[in-house]
C-alpha cells in the first residue's frame, strides 16, 4: 500500500512529530481489558496520527490513546486523551506495523504538579 497521499486530499496539515503515546483498544460490552501499549508517533494532525506498533491491529478497531505535549511545543505541558478509529495498517520492516488512526474526540488538560486533575476542555471533531 502506498503511504503517499496528495496534500490536496488531506483535511488537516500533518506535523512530523515523534511524541510518546499510549494506545489501547477501546473497551466495549463484555470485551476483555487489553494492556496499554507505549508507542511513538511519526506524524500528527488535527484529524489523526500515525504511529508504529509491534502489536497486530485491524482497520476499524476503536482505540483510546493519550499524548503528552511538552512545554516546548506550547506554553505549558498538556495531556491529550483521544478516542479514534484505525483507518490504515501498513506493514513495516522489522515486524512492526504502521498504524493510521483518526482522532474523533479529544480532551485537553494541563499537566504539572499544581495543575494535575485541572479542568479539561473537551472537543468533538465528529461533524
Amino acid at each position: 500500500m502506498n503511504q503517499a497521499t496528495s496534500p490536496n486530499q488531506r483535511r488537516f496539515r500533518r506535523y512530523g512529530m515523534k511524541l510518546p503515546c499510549r494506545v489501547k483498544p477501546r473497551v466495549s460490552g463484555n470485551s476483555p481489558v487489553l494492556p496499554e501499549l507505549a508507542v511513538e508517533t511519526l506524524d500528527v494532525s488535527g484529524g489523526g496520527l500515525f504511529f508504529l506498533a509491534s502489536a497486530q491491529w485491524t482497520i476499524g478497531t476503536a482505540i483510546e490513546f493519550e499524548l503528552d505535549l511538552p512545554a516546548d511545543i506550547g506554553r505549558r505541558p498538556v495531556g491529550i486523551r483521544c478516542r479514534g478509529t484505525i483507518t490504515r495498517v501498513v506493514p513495516q520492516e522489522g515486524g512492526r506495523t504502521g498504524i493510521g488512526a483518526t482522532i474523533d474526540h479529544y480532551k485537553i488538560s494541563t499537566l504539572g504538579k499544581a495543575s494535575r486533575g485541572a479542568t479539561a476542555k473537551a472537543v468533538s471533531l465528529a461533524g
